[in-house]
């Protein structure tokens, strides 16, 4: 099959061209809009009616499709089923980069207990936050359909992957032997039972972390109160780690309104890691219970009343005033002190952010080493090269006059940040030759300032320029990478 769907390019890259870019829909009228723009006798179109769109097709068109694979070897494996007089697909088939990934079938929503996702917003999250390095052994924690194992498996020389349910681990081994790779094993178990007292270089994982009176779905419900899993995987996944190891952990936690850092902070303290705590954003109880009732919503409009009150009761029940969603990054270091930090993260901004992630831990252990910031001055620092410098004009008294300057990265967690004149006419500047002292005194000699303000500048630019360091928009040109 993994031969078949290549020759006929079943691949992310012809299916935006087919079914337009962006995340495709599946309700009746969108599938008859994606129906129309297949191309009518290519294996292609019909495999990706079978496969991805989920529609019947006569036993004879999915034979030419499927060839040389026969239609009965898939009906026997559970791939297929009889549907009338035709053929339709169990199982739904998406590529993912160049793998690709089997899941149930989700135009309906999830249709049991053990229903298994498909690669959804997520998943691809917590693919980009990954660290991507040749380590020995990975940890892939409620791995799903398999899509972080698999992604590991690559810069692993070992992958385990654990689920309590047994249906997602069968999903994660088919998606294994469909991809060619056999360095993943599977365990079932709950959370971090399959591998305790097992050390390991990099975790994953995205929990059933969702907050909530139900235990109906594995995907979803932990069946835990509150927000116990996400507290529980964040706390017990250090003891996991080998030293200098990765941890990228999804979760969800409840905070008062405008404080989404104090529990996290808790959860992390004395834990032997650096934590690196990201915050996507967060939901009231009505927004977060209404967005995981939409299917109920919009297929049982009556039970969809009864539905939100009893999670609203739930949650009110707890004390539940805000609901936020974000991760946590941690690394086991034993020498020194471990530091803590926080950032805001857009999603709409996120790219691969392997080379990101490990420039900000270098930096962080560099700064947290001084005493001051006036070490820096003998660092030698350069500017990133993907990144954008956004200048506002606005026009006073007949001339431009500089509103706002904002330095974006165009790579990485995407971040942004405002940054003064002098500031912005700074970083052209770090090139990674000269120390900072020297870049300092080269722009105060072209400011033409006196000994006073040079004293000055130099104490203004030194924050600014750490500042810029710690959110990986410079690097240091004097230092041994993080690998």
């Amino acid at each position: 099959m993994r031969g078949r769907l290549a020759e006929a390019g079943y691949t992310t890259k012809r299916l935006e061209e087919a079914l337009g870019a962006g995340r495709i829909s599946f309700g009746a009228a969108e599938l008859a809009v994606h129906e129309r723009r297949l191309a009518p006798g290519e294996p292609f179109s019909a495999l990706v009616r079978l496969f991805l769109l989920g529609l019947p097709l006569s036993a004879s068109e999915a034979g030419a499709a499927v060839a040389p694979v026969e239609v009965a070897t898939l009906v026997e494996s559970g791939w297929l089923e009889p549907c009338d007089e035709a053929v339709r697909a169990t199982l739904k088939l998406v590529p993912h980069g160049d793998l690709l990934i089997a899941s149930d079938r989700d135009a309906d929503g999830p249709t049991g207990s053990d229903w298994v996702a498909g690669i959804h917003p997520p998943s691809v999250t917590l693919a980009k936050l990954t660290v991507r390095r040749p380590v020995a052994r990975a940890l892939d924690v409620g791995t799903g359909n398999g899509i972080q194992a698999l992604l590991s498996s690559r810069h692993a020389e070992a992958v385990i992957a654990t689920d309590v349910n047994p249906r997602a681990l069968a999903f994660a081994g088919a998606n294994a032997r469909l991809n060619g790779l056999a360095n993943i094993e599977l365990r079932q178990g709950s959370y971090l039972e399959p591998v305790a007292g097992e050390r390991f270089d990099l975790i994953t994982c995205n929990p059933p972390y969702v907050i909530s009176p139900e235990s109906q779905y594995a995907y979803r419900d932990s069946g835990l109160q509150g927000d116990t899993v996400s507290r529980e995987v964040v706390q017990q996944a250090p003891e996991l780690l080998d030293e200098g190891g990765f941890a990228h952990l999804l979760i969800s936690w409840a905070h008062a309104p405008g404080d989404w850092w104090s529990q996290l902070e808790r959860w992390v303290e004395g834990n032997g890691c650096d934590s690196w705590l990201l915050y996507f954003g967060s939901d009231d109880p009505v927004t977060h219970a209404a967005g995981w009732l939409k299917p109920v919503a919009r297929d049982e409009p009556e039970r969809f009343r009864e539905q939100l009150d009893k999670w609203l009761d739930y949650l009110e029940g707890l004390g539940i005033e805000a609901i936020a969603h974000g991760a946590v990054i941690l690394r086991r270091r034993s020498a020194g002190k471990n530091w803590l930090r926080k950032d805001r993260v857009a999603l709409d901004r996120l790219e691969q952010a392997s080379d990101h992630v490990l420039r900000v831990f270098e930096t962080q252990n560099y700064l947290e080493a001084f005493e001051d910031d006036h070490e820096l001055l003998d660092g030698r620092f350069a500017y990133v090269e993907r990144h954008r410098l956004e200048q506002t004009l606005a026009c006073r008294d007949g001339r431009a006059e500089v509103q706002s300057i904002v330095f974006s990265l165009e790579e990485g967690l995407g971040f942004r940040t405002g940054l003064d004149v002098h500031t912005a006419e700074l970083v052209p500047l770090l090139d990674g030759r000269r120390s900072l002292r020297d870049v300092l005194a080269q722009r105060a000699a072209a400011m033409a300032l006196g000994d006073e303000d040079v004293k000055r500048f130099e104490e203004a630019a030194l924050p600014a320029v750490r500042r810029l360091l710690e959110l990986g928009f410079v690097v240091r040109a004097d230092g041994e990478p993080l690998t």
